[in-house]
């Protein structure tokens, strides 16, 4: 049986994921009210963070999200999940160096590899292939 905190961590990181690997949209759809993304990019950066001030800010953030037209926000949508469905031999993905979301799958990524919005000089994500 799964324990509200381990639900509560997965969507924090679940979240946390989508927000670092969709900062910039994010930024562009916000326009000036960005105050909350950059409330979500302040606490993050500092370690280690509180699960329910996170919690408090990525709502706020979803909801500022969602009035910006994305009715999706920052927690929902399709696609966005932990379980790899249909994993082959050689799939890769990308972890978080800073473990605080579930990174990104080989297939969200296009050409460059992908970087840490809220680690200090946006550090790369960690490439490994699935066993």
């Amino acid at each position: 049986m799964t324990s509200q905190v381990e639900v509560g961590g997965l969507r924090i990181a679940k979240a946390l994921s989508y927000v670092c690997g969709h900062r910039d949209e994010l930024a562009a759809l916000l326009d000036e009210d960005d105050a909350a993304l950059r409330a979500v990019e302040a606490v993050v950066g500092r370690p280690p963070a509180d699960d329910v001030s996170l919690t408090v800010l990525l709502d706020a953030l979803h909801a500022a999200v969602r009035r910006a037209g994305d009715p999706s926000g920052v927690y929902g949508g399709t696609g966005r999940s932990v379980i790899l469905v249909g994993v082959a031999d050689l799939d890769v993905v990308y972890r978080c160096p800073l473990q605080l979301c579930i990174g990104r799958s080989g297939h969200e990524v296009d050409d460059d590899v992908p970087r840490c919005q809220f680690a200090p000089g946006e550090t790369a994500l960690i490439r490994e292939r699935l066993p």
